[in-house]
């Protein structure tokens, strides 16, 4: 793993980002500490989703349906302004 700096970081991100396609992880740091970790995405192969299974694993997750949406309460607080 690379350790850069912010400013050196902004100022050659093309090196790192290319550094980063080949498989090097870099850790960016500011005044000394550990801020971010820039690695090589990864693309997740994700399923359609079982709502009966997540129900099932999750029960105590439920959508809520008192009270306004949320489209609702964006016009309220425009409209106010």
């Amino acid at each position: 793993m690379v350790k850069v700096n912010v400013a050196m970081l902004k100022s050659k991100l093309s090196r790192y980002l290319d550094m980063v396609q080949f498989g090097e992880q870099i850790m960016v740091t500011s005044h000394g500490k550990d801020i971010a970790k820039i690695q090589s995405a990864q693309l997740v192969n994700t399923a359609p989703i079982n709502w009966t299974e997540f129900k099932h694993k999750f029960p105590g997750i439920k959508p809520k349906k008192k009270g306004m949406q949320a489209t609702q309460l964006i016009r309220k607080i425009r409209d106010e302004n």
